[in-house]
């Protein structure tokens, strides 16, 4: 039989041939750099989420968070902090976090007994909503004094997040308010008849105005405290920019307002 002619291909079929050999052996090399890298972005999302891992040296993450935990007890006990890393541990501005704090004290003060809107004593009138601003502002002036705390423990989660036990010397404002009261009670007697005639809601705004007027006048900067308070935080870890964080939630920060306050 006559031997079979050979089919003939185009100078772009054998060039196309001769490279894809060339090509080759590049090709699987490439292919098994592809699957490594992407084995090792795997590997490291993974040891990141199950086990935090993140490039940061424990040694560090002690530092940051200490500096972190001191920010968020001045900031909660006082109303404010003078750190330099205050906005990303409180992420809450000292404006309004005072504000809130005001709001919660003038709540507390009329959902404790009812105040008259209004009342004329000894030549004076008192409106209700002054008198319920001046007083919370008395109890947040009070809050802001600087208190006695300090870091006694450290502990780490597996995924860096921190609980923070410290120790604080809370101040005492039902033992203030009974000093201050005691001297408003006495210059209410000096004008017992005219007090004889105001109705109870109206006697009380009487006295939460002169309580507020004579604050400074009768704690004088003593402010009396109580035994110290033992308490725990926790602090929630997380990277920004490749650099560690530590931040506490807005319930975090009122337990720290709450523990720097006599029970």
């Amino acid at each position: 039989m006559p031997e079979e002619t050979k089919q003939k291909r185009s100078r772009v079929e054998r060039n196309w041939s001769t490279k894809k050999h060339r090509l080759l052996k590049p090709n699987i090399i490439l292919a098994s750099l592809s699957i490594v890298v992407m084995i090792l972005v795997v590997s490291g999302v993974v040891a990141r989420v199950a086990f935090g891992v993140d490039g940061v040296s424990q040694t560090t993450r002690q530092q940051v968070v200490k500096k972190a935990a001191k920010t968020a007890l001045e900031f909660g006990l006082t109303g404010d902090s003078s750190t330099n890393n205050k906005q990303s541990v409180v992420n809450l501005t000292t404006k309004k976090w005072q504000a809130e704090i005001a709001s919660s004290i003038q709540k507390a003060l009329q959902s404790d007994q009812k105040v008259a809107d209004s009342v004329t004593f000894s030549g004076t009138k008192y409106q209700k909503s002054s008198v319920m601003a001046a007083l919370s502002q008395r109890y947040l002036e009070t809050l802001q004094r600087d208190r006695a705390f300090k870091i006694t423990t450290v502990k780490f989660d597996k995924y860096h997040n921190a609980k923070v036990t410290y120790q604080v010397k809370p101040i005492d404002l039902p033992a203030g308010q009974a000093l201050v009261q005691k001297y408003v009670d006495e210059q209410i007697k000096k004008n017992e008849s005219a007090a004889s005639k105001l109705t109870q809601e109206e006697l009380r705004l009487v006295e939460y105005a002169m309580v507020a007027n004579n604050w400074d006048r009768v704690l004088n900067d003593k402010l009396p405290t109580s035994s110290d308070k033992i308490a725990t935080i926790e602090l929630l870890y997380r990277t920004k920019n490749f650099k560690p964080e530590y931040q506490i939630t807005k319930d975090t920060l009122n337990n720290i307002l709450n523990s720097g306050l006599a029970e």
